[in-house]
């Protein structure tokens, strides 16, 4: 994907003096691998009923186009924004003074084979977490990210 459609989303929701330092989506390596599973189930569909074509085209409009659209994330000088939806679509924006603690979780098969992780983002105020960002590429990377420009932007207050 490619950063122009990022920016017709930010456009819609940054403030004057806002910016982006960092922008991200669902991981390629994730979609990859599910695809190659897609694709394993859709040849054996194809032998077994005929439904191989359109099960594996179902399968890579989710995965490649639908997911990557649906879950762009970013981090500005204020904030977290989280854009979920494709055709309907919601916007949570997380102010960086209310963000409490982050973690990360990397299940076994994550971390093996397509080498992504879960980022959970818990806020004030309440038990449950906040946002969990799943199958994202470098989650140990992006989370020292988030707190490196989350102590800059307290910094300049």
């Amino acid at each position: 994907m490619k950063p122009e459609y990022y920016q017709k989303i930010w456009a819609k929701v940054l403030a004057a003096n806002e910016e982006t330092k960092y922008e991200f989506t669902i991981s390629g390596k994730y979609i990859r691998f599910v695809l190659i599973v897609w694709g394993v189930i859709s040849a054996f569909l194809l032998l077994a009923m005929g439904l191989g074509i359109i099960t594996f085209l179902i399968a890579y409009f989710y995965y490649n186009f639908y997911l990557r659209r649906a879950n762009i994330y970013a981090f500005t000088n204020k904030r977290v924004l989280i854009h979920k939806g494709w055709l309907s679509t919601s916007l949570k924006s997380i102010d960086y003074d209310k963000i409490t603690d982050l973690s990360v979780d990397q299940g076994f098969f994550e971390r093996t084979f397509y080498k992504t992780g879960s980022i959970t983002i818990n806020t004030a105020g309440t038990g449950l977490p906040e946002v969990i960002l799943r199958h994202i590429d470098q989650p140990y990377e992006i989370k020292k990210q988030l707190e490196k420009i989350k102590v800059n932007s307290k910094n300049r207050r």
